[in-house]
């Protein structure tokens, strides 16, 4: 499974509009590419801001994937929870829209669906009542750990019976800059647990180092039985720790 993935989602959440590049433009997105490019650069140092080297970080960690695909890939999913709401992830090679109840409107896409990874699988998130996003990306095992090296493809849906808000407002260009920001980064993470009682992971650079930023969340990983993305993602209207 990929925390990683779930922590990039949760970043929306968390990293501007509140910080101080959005201060600057009054809470407007009327930007110039320069300030465009230099937000994106913002983020992505607030995101992968490398900490303290970890010996060892690669060795002794769980196989939540070798568990899930032990009870059966087609039938059971991971589900993510967290204060903010629930969080679903499918290891499986079928694009995002097929798991996309018919009710959702494709607001942007990034990247390609036909881009061949290995190891592939999918994530939905909602990033708020109103708007869900989709993310799909390949991994590698390395030692004990799960390694991505970015998204291929990712897709911001929205509800449209559910009324929009203010706070949706900066979503839609949110979630294109800080796709950009997470471009050719590559994050590993061990997790701890097993399959009875869930799953934690830890995030790493792949020389080691830690990730504070995406180590804050309080997830907690569970196997389940597939259902319906709809009834599996959440959002609780409240932010969490990611």
């Amino acid at each position: 499974m990929r925390k990683t993935l779930m922590m990039i989602a949760a970043a929306l959440l968390t990293i501007p509009p509140a910080s101080a590049a959005a201060q600057e433009t009054q809470g407007e997105w009327n930007m110039d590419v320069a300030q465009l490019r230099a937000m994106v650069e913002r983020m992505r140092t607030e995101m992968y801001q490398p900490g303290d080297r970890v010996a060892g970080w690669d060795r002794g960690g769980a196989n939540p994937d070798a568990d899930l695909r032990a009870a059966g890939a087609e039938t059971h999913y991971y589900r993510i929870r967290r204060s903010g709401g629930d969080s679903v992830v499918i290891l499986t090679a079928r694009p995002l829209g097929s798991f996309v109840p018919a009710g959702w409107r494709v607001v942007d896409t990034y990247g390609a669906a036909a881009t061949r990874v290995d190891e592939p699988f999918v994530q939905f998130e909602a990033l708020s009542p109103r708007y869900v996003i989709g993310l799909r990306a390949g991994s590698a095992r390395r030692g004990d750990a799960d390694c991505i090296d970015g998204i291929t493809n990712a897709a911001l849906y929205e509800r449209s019976d559910v009324p929009a808000t203010s706070a949706d407002a900066d979503i839609p260009l949110m979630f294109r800059l800080l796709l950009l920001a997470s471009e050719n980064q590559t994050v590993c993470t061990r997790y701890q647990g097993n399959s009875r009682e869930g799953y934690r992971g830890i995030s790493f650079l792949p020389d080691g180092r830690s990730l504070p930023a995406l180590n804050r969340g309080d997830d907690h990983i569970e196997i389940v039985p597939a259902a319906p993305i709809e009834r599996l993602v959440t959002h609780t209207g409240t932010e969490g720790g990611a």
